[in-house]
Parts: structure tokens; C-alpha cells; sequence
């Protein structure tokens, strides 16, 4: 609760209750002390009414006569009550209501006065939270927390129903703290789940891209609303994604965690082959070995971890719901990827770019893709190209890439950086130097990726400027950064 002395304001915040607080509105030279509603006719905001209301404004007016001689009243409207018993043992009702006296602005105070964290605080199976009457996923704070102002809604979608509900479409108002009411009945937002989880699709939009076709991952909510998570560049023909596009905010470094991996499906896509069979160990050994001639089984060694694994491209912590993170179990987001190199060098660059644009509270857009197919000598010593599949004309599909990327642009200062990183545990720093290293390398002025950046094992790594890259890499769009290096 706060009011004005000349240019300064005061708040008693009610500690016990972290969302509650009201405030006061002049009329006139009167000092209306307000509830929601009355709030909301003077400055068009809405602001929740304290349980200590009464106690609260006789601080308050104790303070402001403390401090400045009281004039007498000329105004139209109702001055705060001078009825008022002072409350016996004043400090200790401030101690013992948890109330703290904080300065406040000069504008009205708006108070959220429902929030919901991300990590811990959402529940299982978990319905895609939306905008209300919007594509948009619910947005969150920079700490990752949802939150809501007085009245404030969102809805709910859970296509199997809800364990409350049989409804599909839900739209929940903020009563306080963590309670929402539904149809006038009040909830605890974990108590609102649904029966099985929410299920994701990948559709083709129509476009064209560099190379392939785009495809819109998310989730339908109804036959003309669809929630768009990433959007993928998908070459039918070879099967292989070129780049993957999403995007990273400050919560993005609070996503939820404990959200279980779930089975790669093909979504429609990859012709009707079982592609979960051509990743497993056994499959992908027997299919290099007959592409080699024999002699395969040097190259691999799951103790080690060195094995081909179904890497993703759009990683699943850079989303921070738990529909979303099961959204990225798609063959089309991801591409073979020696386990050595994805739990390695890539790891880091996803977590360290993560944590820094968390720090930085930028929104930065992310082109993460493949580039060219890596090799191995056969028993001849020919250096032959990596592929899980062939089509009946013994072309190759599904290749193993010679590079991950990810393309890193902040839109408003117009700075970008890609970091790479090199697929193949098995090769000698020469042929990297060779045949891998595509643009000129500006890793030494990258400071927040932890990463060993010439550790083969773990995957040769370093990063370009974007114009430096684009001049080899043809397939992603017309990107600028024309602000410089983002670091």
C-alpha cells in the first residue's frame, strides 16, 4: 500500500501475502484508498485489495502526518478515515504481518497477483498454455515465472480433455498466489492437467527453403489455430534437415526440468522407413560396415561413447515447457551425430549460449543446421561418405553431416556469431584443417562457451562471422549482421 508525500511514495508490501497490495488514487486533493475495481476507474489497471487493508492506510496516513503538517481537507472526495483505532503494539503488527516499507513509484503500482514458476511449479501431463485467443505460447518472465495480473487469463489446451474437464479449450482467470478460477470454480494451477499429454505435429506451410521445404512444428489447437514452436528446412529428397529455426529469451536458461525423453518419431516424413531402427547401434554399424567393405567395428565403442546418436538440431532445454521439449523428439530436428561430439563440445554451446543470453536478457534468433557429409576410409583407404540409408538407386539419404552449426543473430543491435563444430571423431587435426574449417576462426573472442575447442574427441569447434560463413554455406536464408560479432 502506498501514498504520496509531496514527490515521494511509500509502500507497506504485505510480506505474508507476496501478490497482494493495493494502492491509493488522488481525486481531487483527497487520497482515495482504492480496491480493484475503484483503481481501475482512475488509471485503467487493476490492483488486488489487501487482507490488512484497514491496518495498512493507517500506517500509511500515520507516516505522511508524521512527517508534513496536515492541511485541511478542500477536496470533493472521502480523505482516509480518521476513525481509525491505532492498532496496539504498531511494530510488532508490522513484524508480525510481514509488512516492510519500501520506497515506491511515482506511477501507480501494478501488482501481479498470481504467478506460476516453470521449474517445479507445472504438472504432468502437462496442456499447452496460451495466450488467450492467440497462437502465442504463454509468455514468462526472465526467471522463467508466468505471471498475471488481477483477472488476468490464459487458456489451457489438452486435445485428450483435462482430468477436471472433458472440455479440450480451457481459459483459467488469476484469483491470487496460485489459484485460478474455471467456469466460477477455483483450482490450483497444478491441479489443472491433462489426461494424456498433448500431441505435436509437424506441417508442411506451403513455403519453399534453400534446399527444402518448411515445415511448422507445434501443436494444433484447433483446425485454424496452431501454436508454432520452430519452424524446420527439410530436403525430402536426401532426408536431411538444412537448419532448424527457434528462438532464445532470457527465461529460456529456466526451462523445466525432469521432462522424460521420449521416442524420435517420423512425423509423415522419411518415406515410411523406420528410422528409429536405422540409428540403433547395431543398424548403423552393419550399414557403414557394408558401405566400407568390412573392418567397421574399429570405429565404434559404445563404452566410449563413440557412436552415432540422434542429435538434436533445436535443442530440447531451449524450451521451457514440457509439450514443447517433447515437441523436439522429430527425426526432421535432428541428424546423425557421434555421441562424443553431442554430449561434448555441442552440449557446451548449447548450455553456455543459453546461460549467456539468460545474463544479457537478450532475444537472439537460432538457424541451427548440418552441412556437407563426413567420411571414413574403406578397406581400399578411399574416404567414403557416411549414410544410415540408401534409396533404390543406392543414393545415399540420412547422411552423417561433417558439421554442425549454429547461426546466432540478436535483431536489434544486429550482431551474429555461428559457432561449428566437427562431426567426426576419427579424424586427424590435418583433415580438419584441410576439409573442415570453412570460415576464419574468431573463437578466441568468444568468452561464455566452455568449450575444449580442439578436442577432436569431443568435437573441433570454432566459430565465424555470419557474412564469413554464408559465403559456403548456401542453404540458410539471407541473414545480416551487419552490428558486428555478437559477444
Amino acid at each position: 500500500m502506498s501514498f504520496g508525500e509531496g514527490n515521494q511514495s511509500i509502500i507497506f508490501e504485505d510480506r505474508s501475502r507476496p501478490h497482494a497490495c493495493s494502492a491509493p488514487v488522488r481525486h481531487g486533493s483527497a487520497l482515495l484508498w482504492t480496491t480493484c475495481q475503484t483503481l481501475r476507474k482512475y488509471t485503467g489497471k487493476s490492483e488486488p485489495r489487501s487482507a490488512h487493508f484497514a491496518h495498512l492506510a493507517h500506517l500509511a496516513h500515520r507516516n505522511r502526518a508524521a512527517n508534513t503538517r496536515r492541511a485541511p481537507h478542500r477536496g470533493t472526495g472521502s480523505a482516509p478515515p480518521s476513525s481509525f483505532s491505532p492498532p496496539p503494539n504498531e511494530a510488532p503488527l508490522q513484524r508480525r504481518q510481514g509488512l516492510r516499507r519500501i520506497p515506491a513509484p511515482n506511477s501507480p503500482r501494478i501488482c501481479l497477483t498470481c504467478s506460476v514458476t516453470i521449474r517445479g511449479g507445472l504438472p504432468s501431463p502437462q496442456p499447452v498454455y496460451l495466450k488467450t485467443d492467440s497462437e502465442d505460447f504463454y509468455p514468462f518472465s526472465d526467471t522463467g515465472v508466468m505471471e498475471f495480473s488481477s483477472g488476468g487469463t490464459l487458456q489451457l489446451s489438452c486435445p485428450a480433455g483435462f482430468n477436471t474437464h472433458s472440455d479440450t479449450l480451457l481459459t483459467a482467470t488469476c484469483v491470487s498466489g496460485t489459484t485460478f478460477s474455471v467456469g466460477g470454480t477455483n483450482y490450483e494451477f497444478k491441479d489443472l492437467y491433462c489426461k494424456s499429454w498433448p500431441g505435436f505435429k509437424a506441417v508442411k506451410s506451403g513455403a519453399t527453403c534453400n534446399g527444402g521445404v518448411v515445415i511448422r512444428v507445434g501443436f494444433e489447437i484447433t483446425s485454424s489455430r496452431f501454436a508454432e514452436q520452430m519452424q524446420i528446412c527439410f530436403n525430402e529428397e536426401e532426408e536431411v534437415t538444412r537448419y532448424t529455426r527457434h528462438t532464445l529469451e532470457p527465461g529460456s536458461n529456466y526451462y523445466e526440468t525432469g521432462v522424460a525423453r521420449i521416442t524420435f518419431q517420423t512425423a509423415g516424413f522419411f518415406g515410411g522407413k523406420n528410422v528409429d531402427k536405422l540409428y540403433t547401434q547395431a543398424t548403423q554399424l552393419e550399414t557403414i560396415n557394408n558401405d566400407l567393405g568390412g573392418d567397421a567395428a574399429k570405429y565404434f565403442d559404445s563404452a566410449s561413447n563413440v557412436y552415432l546418436a540422434r542429435g538434436h538440431l533445436g535443442a530440447k532445454a531451449d524450451f521451457d515447457y514440457a509439450p514443447e521439449q517433447r515437441a523436439t523428439f522429430l527425426f526432421i530436428n535432428a541428424a546423425p551425430q557421434w555421441q562424443t561430439f553431442n554430449a561434448g563440445n555441442w552440449a557446451r554451446v548449447e548450455d553456455g549460449l543459453r546461460a549467456w543470453v539468460s545474463k544479457n536478457k537478450l532475444n537472439v534468433n537460432c538457424y541451427t543446421g548440418v552441412y556437407g557429409v563426413t567420411t571414413l576410409p574403406n578397406v581400399n583407404g578411399v574416404e567414403t561418405p557416411l549414410y544410415l540409408a540408401k534409396d533404390s538407386n543406392n543414393n545415399g539419404l540420412i547422411p552423417v553431416p561433417k558439421l554442425y552449426f549454429r547461426v546466432v543473430i540478436e535483431p536489434t543491435s544486429h550482431k551474429g556469431i555461428v559457432f561449428v563444430g566437427v562431426n567426426n571423431p576419427h579424424l586427424t587435426e590435418e583433415q580438419i584443417k584441410r576439409d573442415y574449417v570453412i570460415c576464419t576462426d574468431v573463437s578466441d573472442q568468444v568468452t561464455y562457451i566452455n568449450w575444449k575447442t580442439t578436442d577432436i574427441k569431443a568435437g573441433w569447434s570454432y566459430a565465424c562471422e555470419v557474412a564469413d560463413f554464408l559465403k559456403t554455406v548456401k542453404t540458410l536464408p539471407a541473414l545480416t549482421a551487419k552490428g558486428g560479432l555478437l559477444v
